[in-house]
């Protein structure tokens, strides 16, 4: 968790002291990949001469045309699901603060970052850009620069500070037309965030094919990322009822060859203030 004191003036001995573990590490991380101090002197021997004044791996990487990136602070979560799934609601659940719209609607068209920051902001593409640099790739795909978001919240709820959630547009079948090729953006994201979490809801269940598609692609390069979870739990009924959908979602899941070769959990979840039980 971040510091709530501004420690830059104090001296080294004393930001140690009041910097939790877990933090000074990953400052440290950080430094290896950023810090100027780093690598200040290395002798290549294929080139046969020396590099100084190189500020820190990504500097080196660069130079060398070395694909390089510098890990997250943060764990990065990939939502995705069907349409009306209750991702953004989950989201907005977590982090206590109402960042993501809902509803009945495809709320959701593009791709949204949602981070802990000092206040409330807004940024669009080309700032979500800047303040994640590893995401600059999806400038490649045509359109997804309008629709890609960062909300940035102020709140400390649960474990929010050191996580980003990445809300991504529900998955429908048919006509409906997305305004970038969302499939695209979705194994790019799943092969850079830390954990891919897939929700299914009571009515859509795993019916989409669109969703079936992507769930095996992901499934098949990112198997150890991928977590199962019925959202909206409290919609299916009775405890028999729900266990009938729960078991109709994995027949449907499991007529995929990448994914019947692995066993998964698929808790299920509701939120208490939506609920619709008694």
């Amino acid at each position: 968790m971040t510091s709530i004191f501004n420690t830059s003036s104090l001296p080294d001995v004393m930001q140690r002291m009041i910097t939790p573990h877990y933090e000074q590490i990953v400052n440290e991380i950080e430094q290896i990949y950023h810090h100027p101090d780093t690598g200040d002197l290395i002798f290549i021997r294929s080139r046969n001469f020396y590099m100084r004044n190189i500020s820190g791996l990504i500097t080196i990487a660069q130079w060398l045309g070395v694909p390089i990136i510098a890990p997250n602070k943060k764990i990065s979560i990939l939502l995705i699901g069907n349409h009306s799934a209750g991702k953004s609601s989950l989201v907005n659940w977590y982090i206590e603060d109402n960042v993501q719209r809902t509803g009945v609607a495809i709320e959701t068209q593009g791709v949204s970052i949602i981070t802990s920051g000092k206040r409330r902001e807004s940024l669009m593409g080309p700032a979500t850009m800047h303040l994640f640099p590893y995401l600059r790739p999806l400038g490649n795909i045509p359109g997804l620069m309008n629709y890609l978001t960062t909300e940035i919240s102020s709140s400390k709820q649960k474990k929010f500070p050191l996580v980003s959630f990445v809300d991504t547009p529900g998955l429908v079948d048919g006509a409906m037309a997305y305004p970038f090729d969302v499939e695209q953006a979705i194994l790019w994201l799943g092969n850079h965030a830390d954990l891919i979490f897939v929700l299914f809801d009571p009515i859509g269940q795993a019916l989409c094919k669109r969703t079936l598609t992507l769930v095996e692609q992901l499934n098949k390069s990112n198997p150890e990322k991928m977590h199962y979870y019925l959202a909206k739990a409290d919609e299916a009924g009775s405890d028999r009822d729900r266990h009938r959908v729960l078991m109709q979602i994995v027949q449907n899941l499991c007529r995929q060859p990448e994914i019947s070769k692995t066993n998964f959990d698929m808790p299920t979840i509701y939120l208490p203030e939506l609920a619709k039980v008694p």
